[in-house]
């Protein structure tokens, strides 16, 4: 079981660290519907009128905002660090949780029964 989980851990951290990097620039499905009535040059926003036009930057920012590392100037090695650290921290999170759910559920005791 631990070497199943070691591997899956590596292979994660792997897709989401390298082969994410080769995923389509293209918007997404709901961003598509977003720049609907909108010209796009570039990936801004040039002539139109559309929902996404009353966007603003992130209201929390942080260092993961859009799929990045804020404080690399690096756009492919922090796209990959965001990765790899969202990867690790989701991982983080989720085991600490089993964890914790796994420790309140203590198996019953066997009954000693003694014959005599």
């Amino acid at each position: 079981m631990k070497k199943f989980l070691i591997t899956g851990t590596i292979v994660t951290v792997v897709l989401a660290g390298f082969v994410s990097l080769f995923a389509s620039a293209s918007p997404d499905g709901l961003e598509s519907v977003l720049l609907t009535g909108c010209e796009t040059t570039d990936g801004e926003i040039s002539g139109g009128t559309c929902v996404l036009q009353a966007t603003g930057d992130h209201e929390i920012g942080g260092v993961f905002a859009d799929y990045g590392m804020s404080f690399l100037d690096n756009e492919i090695l922090g796209a990959s660090l965001a990765g790899i650290l969202g990867v690790l921290l989701t991982l983080g999170v989720a085991t600490g949780l089993f964890w914790l759910l796994a420790r309140g559920k203590k198996p019953a005791a066997p009954a000693n029964d003694v014959q005599a």
